[in-house]
């Protein structure tokens, strides 16, 4: 029971809210389209940048400064849409009997994995006053890894029969969430499989950009398609 759970927090996050995310085109600072003549409407930041902070927004829902900033992304924009990049993991925790102190804990350990483990790099490859492109590269989410890792780790069997006993001796959620001693054991456990989430080897996508409005009303740069840019980071 815990492996399934617990899969499903780590992977199907990628899978379902990530591409979910990418495909709204009002999160973060993509809100209008350019105007006609985008060429003579003068385009904040660089190209590169913006696209790393979308990346990166998909990925762990942090975002470097620099990045936010090309991107023309506020830190109200940014909890947006990080709220919906981490709501699956969160509820997917609080299926089992963990505390919030738990579940915040978890959920910070999942993005720190990530954002330490994912390294991503971007460069402009085509230079364009309308729709430059950017070369984005990044060792993106295996899911494939994470699903082979869920169903050998040591740690999540002797987590979910641990669980399963102390159910059958008629203990409650709520005891288990307030035992000091259980949210230790389940902690460990759940950290453990957390480290051994796999990232597959570096992979390029091509980004084609464009002008877009952010809520300062400037023009920035983003991604013409930003589910493209989810799908990728995710391992889609």
């Amino acid at each position: 029971m815990i492996k399934k759970i617990v899969f499903g927090a780590l992977t199907l996050l990628l899978a379902l809210c990530l591409v979910g995310c990418g495909g709204k085109k009002e999160d973060a600072a993509k809100k209008d389209e350019a105007p006609a003549k985008a060429e003579e409407v003068k385009v904040e930041g660089t190209p590169d940048k913006a696209v790393l902070a979308y990346a990166q927004l998909y990925s762990y829902g942090i975002i470097e400064d620099e990045n936010m900033k090309a991107a023309g992304m506020t830190e109200k924009d940014v909890e947006a849409v990080q709220d919906q990049v981490l709501a699956p993991i969160v509820d997917a925790f609080k299926q089992y009997p963990l505390s919030d102190e738990s579940v915040a804990e978890m959920t910070g350990n999942y993005v720190a994995k990530l954002h330490t483990g994912m390294d991503m790099k971007a460069t402009v490859k085509k230079e364009d006053t309308k729709n430059p492109v950017v070369e984005l590269k990044a060792t993106t989410i295996n899911q494939a890894g994470a699903a082979q890792v869920a169903e050998n780790n040591a740690d999540l069997v002797a987590l979910g029969t641990a669980y399963g006993e102390l159910q059958a001796q008629g203990l409650t959620a709520e005891q288990l969430k307030e035992s000091t001693e259980f949210q230790q054991f389940a902690l460990e456990s759940i950290d453990n499989f957390i480290n051994e989430f796999p990232l597959n080897a570096e992979q390029t996508l091509e980004v084609t950009c464009e002008a877009v409005q952010g809520s300062d009303g400037k023009m920035y740069w983003a991604p013409q398609d930003p589910q493209a840019v989810a799908k990728f980071v995710s391992g889609k």
